[in-house]
């Protein structure tokens, strides 16, 4: 068993000395690459969700000695306290960190696989690496990404 750090995020990798690297559970992996997929997606329902909350139906409006009516103290509350916004605000700042710590043949990778949609065999000609660049620079991202998530160490 042999370790190296990735050069533009300095993560450690565990692998063998055949180039093996990045453990990482598959299922976890496969994760990663559905929150990869659906980045964009999941940018666009934490707008709409913020949306739902903030112009949602008002009830009866009271106002409270601070000046602040009960609705504005509800609708706060709701956006700090939706389970399922705070889900997906973690996942989208673990991948927007992941990729600012990564170098640009990362986020290029990123950008033509995950957002565009191509196969690797495209990705790789449209960034001009070589298929075993390619896979690696994928593994980098997603195991970049799930240790942001705090999903690395699980096996």
């Amino acid at each position: 068993m042999t370790s190296s750090r990735c050069e533009p995020c300095g993560v450690l990798m565990e692998g063998r000395s055949g180039g093996e690297s990045m453990k990482l559970n598959k299922s976890i992996f496969r994760y990663i690459e559905h929150e990869l997929y659906n980045y964009g997606s999941t940018k666009k329902e934490i707008a709409e969700l913020k949306e739902d909350i903030i112009t949602g139906v008002p009830q009866v409006e009271t106002v409270v000695p601070s000046g602040t009516s009960d609705q504005t103290l509800r609708k706060t509350e709701k956006l700090m306290t939706n389970k399922v916004l705070q889900r997906m605000e973690k996942t989208i700042r673990a991948i927007d960190m992941a990729l600012v710590r990564l170098g640009d043949q990362h986020r290029q990778l990123f950008e033509l696989k995950y957002q565009q949609g191509l196969p690797w065999q495209q990705v790789v000609m449209e960034m001009v690496i070589s298929e075993r660049s390619y896979f690696n620079y994928r593994r980098e991202l997603v195991f970049m990404v799930a240790e942001q998530m705090g999903l690395s160490n699980l096996q």
